[in-house]
């Protein structure tokens, strides 16, 4: 059912390395998943470019992405442009990109029960190959439904907007697209609710949370980004 949409959808995600320096010739990395919203300009969660994933602590002093059907080549960097702490949005601009495939995102809001997919890199992690640090990317297809579209506390007392889809994302999935059978981007994963079972450990609710597509448009909007592909 999702074939094709992940064929489209491939050309413009990527893998997030971030990297900022500690003492000791010590580095500390993140890592997340992007999309191309407008050509050069991407969006991704905004705790995946701060250290440790924390969004009170700085930004990572260096933003490399690679596109995924170019894994395997050498990373870009990319020029941290804005971001929106309480909706967990960031934008990121490619400095030299090598393609400019975009996404096309949903203006309108999505039904609950429409089945949808989302594609990016989560377990990402660095590994030593060869006695080097490797970025160890492999890009995942992840399956749910969409379950309600509510308001919600984040990170104050306002409520915002988001989806919740029925299903317990891979760790690392933050900043992944989510979209529908027609290819179209209806939100961006930033975190998941679960309920542990204190006995086995085991969680009994799952579900994950997507900043909607209606806002990236409105922040991209907000910061002269209007050149978006909508439907």
């Amino acid at each position: 059912m999702f074939k094709q949409a992940n064929r489209i959808i491939r050309n413009s995600i990527y893998g997030v390395l971030c990297q900022s320096p500690l003492e000791k010739s010590q580095v500390n990395f993140g890592n997340g998943t992007a999309f191309m919203i407008a050509p050069g300009i991407c969006v991704t969660a905004a705790h995946v470019l701060h250290l440790e994933g924390d969004r009170t602590k700085p930004i990572h002093a260096r933003i490399e992405v690679i596109r995924s059907p170019d894994i395997g080549r050498q990373m870009s960097m990319a020029r941290f442009i804005a971001e929106d702490l309480d909706r967990d949005i960031a934008i990121l601009e490619i400095l030299s990109p090598q393609d400019d495939s975009c996404v096309c995102l949903h203006s309108l809001q999505i039904e609950s029960g429409t089945h949808c997919g989302s594609l990016g890199f989560p377990l990402a992690k660095m590994a030593e190959v060869n006695k080097q640090l490797a970025f160890n990317l492999v890009e995942r297809f992840q399956g749910a439904y969409i379950s309600a579209f509510q308001k919600l506390s984040a990170t104050n007392p306002n409520l915002y907007d988001f989806y919740e889809t029925d299903g317990l994302m891979y760790g690392g999935s933050s900043g992944c697209p989510g979209f529908t059978t027609d290819e179209n981007i209806f939100g961006m994963h930033v975190s998941t609710i679960t309920d542990g079972d204190a006995k086995n450990n085991a969680s009994r609710l799952a579900i994950a949370l997507w900043v909607p597509s209606m806002d990236i448009i409105t922040f991209a909007n907000k910061h002269g980004i209007s050149n978006l592909k909508v439907n």
